[in-house]
C-alpha cells in the first residue's frame, strides 16, 4: 500500500514540474528581459478622487485643484 501511495505522489509531482515548465518555457525570453530591464510601459496615475456615500451609494467626485489658503501657526 505503501508503494502505490509513494508512486502516486512520485507521478503528481513530475505532472505538476511538467506543468510549470511547459507554462514558463515558451514564456522565457519575455521573463528574462522583464527581469534585466523592468517593465516595458508604464502605468499612467489614476486622478485623485473624493469618495463620498449617500444613502449607502458610494460615487467618485474629482479632485479640483484649487489653491489653499495659508495660515500662520499660532
Amino acid at each position: 500500500m505503501a508503494l502505490l501511495v509513494s508512486a502516486l505522489f512520485a507521478a503528481g509531482f513530475v505532472i505538476a514540474v511538467a506543468t510549470i515548465f511547459a507554462t514558463v518555457l515558451p514564456a522565457k525570453d519575455r521573463i528574462l528581459r522583464l527581469l534585466m530591464r523592468g517593465p516595458e510601459w508604464t502605468i499612467d496615475p489614476l486622478p485623485p478622487v473624493h469618495l463620498t456615500s449617500r444613502r449607502g451609494v458610494i460615487r467618485q467626485r474629482p479632485i479640483t485643484v484649487v489653491a489653499q489658503p495659508l495660515r500662520a501657526a499660532a
